[in-house]
């Protein structure tokens, strides 16, 4: 996943890159660059150069001044949300393949919304990362209450059987019969227990509360939380 948010890393970058250096040079001059702030941030007066985290601290460092009369506050989102993941991705961070549809995703949409020529790769490449999450979504791994009732009385069974054996017959007969018993259950358990994929489509009944649901897991026995970033705040906006 790192390689495809690299990817899209570098489609961002030159995808807004024009955009950015159009917008900076209308609002501010042709001068622009070389003022002591921007001079930190780039290194290269060759837009082409840029990566994608010199185009969204340009972006979000000059917001307010320049950005903000083009576009909107999802578009701040986008451009905050981003450069999380550019960190995370820089920082050699694992990233899932949710997480990596999602920043494919915000930067289509960010491309989208400057009119940018490289929508088309971009949304290509998030398609491909759909299909990976599809993919994966659509299978689990399950094993139900009942598979481990099964197990446990299958096991008792082989117990008192090999209890019986060597009770009742003599050595060295009873020693070979108790571990051919064992193997035999010991494997039947295994294939009992053993986790086995079940196809998410259509609906199913849960074992738990016997509701039926869709979907990979149970949203009726699920615990409900609330994250401290989606509570409501008061007295804080964006400009």
């Amino acid at each position: 996943m790192k390689d495809t948010i690299s990817t899209g890393l570098q489609i961002l970058a030159s995808g807004l890159a024009p955009y950015v250096d159009d917008m900076l040079r209308h609002k501010l001059g042709d001068n622009w660059q070389r003022s002591n702030h921007v001079a930190q941030i780039i290194n290269s007066a060759d837009r082409n150069q840029w990566d994608a985290q010199v185009v969204l601290v340009l972006m979000w460092d000059h917001w307010n001044q320049v950005f903000r009369h083009d576009l909107g506050f999802v578009e701040r989102s986008l451009v905050s949300e981003l450069r999380e993941f550019r960190n995370r991705w820089a920082h050699q961070k694992e990233v899932s393949v949710r997480d990596t549809y999602r920043c494919l995703d915000s930067i289509e949409r960010l491309l989208r919304a400057t009119n940018s020529d490289a929508v088309e790769t971009a949304d290509e490449l998030r398609k491909e990362t759909l299909k990976l999450l599809h993919d994966q979504e659509l299978v689990e791994a399950s094993v139900s209450a009942r598979d481990w009732f099964t197990a446990a009385v299958t096991s008792v069974c082989g117990f008192m059987i090999v209890i019986v054996v060597l009770e009742y017959l003599r050595q060295p007969l009873s020693w070979v019969l108790a571990a051919m018993t064992l193997v035999v259950f010991a494997r039947f358990v295994f294939r009992i227990t053993r986790q086995r994929l079940v196809v998410n489509t259509g609906p199913r009944q849960c074992s738990g509360c016997t509701r039926v649901y869709y979907g990979g897991v149970c949203p009726y026995c699920q615990p409900i939380t609330i994250s401290p970033a989606t509570q409501p705040t008061v007295g804080t906006g964006a400009e």
